[in-house]
Formats: C-alpha cells, sequence, structure tokens
C-alpha cells in the first residue's frame, strides 16, 4: 500500500505525519510552507479586515493566538521533525512537481491535512492512481472554512460541533463526501490550549480509524454534504472583533455547562 501525505510544515501536521508513518509507512512526504503573498494589493478592504483582526486580538487579550502557538510549540517538542525526509517543500500544493511526484509513486492513497486547496489538475492525477482522503478540524457540513472552526463553534454556542471530519476529497472549501464525523470528547473543564490539542490529537485518531479501514479493504461511508442540512461555510474574513469577544464569552461562561447542549440535531457518520 503505497501513501502520500501533503501537508503543511507546522508542528501539528509533524505530529500526524509520525502517527501514521508509525502505523502505514509513508511513502513520500510533500510539504506546503506559506509564501506570505509577497504581491497581494493592500486596499481599503484589506486594511480594514486587518485592522478589525487586530482589534479581536487586542480586546481578547490575544487569548486566541496564544493557545494556537502554545499548541504548535506543545507539538514541536514531542515531534521536531518529520519522521522521513520530505520529498519536496512547495508553495502552492497544485505545482506541477507535485503532479509529477503523484505520477511517478502511483499512491494508492493520498492524505491531505493543512494545504491550500487543490485544483482539478492534481485531483485527477491523483484519481488516476488511487484515492485521497482530507482531515478538517470541525464537524461538516455544519461547520466548514476557516480561520478555525473550532472557534466558530464556541462563537455559534454550539459546542456539539467541536469535532473532526475525514472526507474524500474534492475541489471545494471541505466540500467532498463524508467518511465519517465525530464530536471530540470534552469535560468543559478545558482551557483553550487543551481545547486545541485535544480536538487536534481526536482528528489524527479519527484519521487513522479511517486510514485502517482503507488499507483493510473494508467499505467507507461515502456520503453527500448536501444530504445534511444546515451547510455552514465561514470564511477568515469574518472572523473579526464581534466574533472574538462573543466566543471568548462564550467558551468561559457556557463552555463548562456543554452538557445542556444537545447533540440530538446534529448527523453524524460513524465508521464503527
Amino acid at each position: 500500500m503505497k501513501i502520500i501525505l501533503l501537508c503543511s510544515d507546522q508542528a501539528n501536521q509533524k505530529a500526524l505525519a509520525h502517527r501514521i508513518n508509525d502505523s502505514y509507512p509513508l511513502e513520500k512526504i510533500i510539504v506546503r510552507i506559506p509564501n506570505g503573498n509577497p504581491e497581494k494589493k493592500i486596499n481599503l478592504r484589506n486594511f480594514l479586515y486587518k485592522f478589525n483582526s487586530l482589534l479581536g486580538l487586542l480586546f481578547t487579550f490575544f487569548q486566541f493566538r496564544n493557545a494556537w502557538f502554545n499548541m504548535l510549540n506543545y507539538y514541536l517538542d514531542l515531534y521536531p521533525d518529520f519522521p522521513i525526509e520530505p520529498e519536496v517543500y512547495v508553495t502552492d500544493i497544485n505545482q506541477t512537481i507535485v503532479g509529477k511526484i503523484i505520477d511517478q509513486s502511483k499512491p494508492d492513497l493520498v492524505l491531505i491535512s493543512g494545504t491550500n486547496l487543490l485544483k482539478e489538475k492534481l485531483l485527477s492525477r491523483i484519481m488516476n492512481h488511487g484515492k485521497a482522503m482530507n482531515l478538517h478540524t470541525g464537524i461538516s457540513p455544519y461547520i466548514k472554512g476557516g480561520p478555525d472552526c473550532t472557534y466558530w463553534s464556541l462563537f455559534l454556542k454550539e459546542f456539539g460541533l467541536i469535532g473532526n471530519t475525514i472526507m474524500w476529497i474534492d475541489k471545494g472549501i471541505d466540500s467532498g463526501n463524508i467518511i465519517t464525523t465525530e464530536p471530540t470528547e470534552l469535560s468543559g473543564k478545558e482551557s483553550l490550549l487543551q481545547l486545541k490539542i485535544k480536538t487536534i490529537d481526536h482528528g489524527h485518531e479519527l484519521y487513522l480509524k479511517a486510514i485502517n479501514r482503507f488499507c483493510n479493504n473494508l467499505i467507507l461511508p461515502n456520503i453527500p454534504q448536501s444530504s445534511i442540512k444546515p451547510s455552514r461555510l465561514f470564511l477568515s474574513k469574518q472572523w473579526g472583533l464581534k466574533n472574538m469577544i462573543v466566543a471568548l464569552y462564550n467558551f468561559h461562561i457556557h463552555f463548562k455547562h456543554k452538557s445542556k447542549y444537545s447533540k440530538s440535531s446534529y448527523k453524524f457518520v460513524s465508521i464503527e
């Protein structure tokens, strides 16, 4: 079974790579690194977005930002490097070299986590040889997009949607057919950092369950997201001052009473 991982260079992705490689040795790892968008035009809309985000960070005392970077440091201490030397580093996962590597390796399974969107050309090349799965930290289709679906769940006060989705990949934003969805087991006593780590660890475990079934030729679900309502896509540019303040308030005031918020209105897809 040939497996290739497409991921970012962040420490939580190194952790995922190790956990996969420990059970199912990876053929290759292709890493996408950010290029910083040096040529991105500065206009009034971008300025207002950045200003709104900065206000949000200031008024929430950088609690969300600190939780993110502390989470990265936590994984970096455990996994300073990838388990195997990455085949190539790219600034866009759709670069020509990635397609060439796919054609040369002919993988049975391509795993995606933390990259930019795959375009149709690369997807077609992957499908010529095997299948592709994607890990989304969030419960699709209820909460999709960015910058962080866990925090969107806090904003919406829908704590039962803090969890993960494994899906077959397509060219949309977290829109592929669902393999499995599962809420993360939480006590309501977690700090923001613990919330991040628990959700990410759970996502890795769920990914491994799906990979295990695939490698053992067991049937996996293929549920169109259109069959589950509501479908909500959130964009990073929507995450601003109001959203951060409400999410933080809900976390500190309501999250500890999360058991009061029913999961019965949500539909989850299980592989067990």
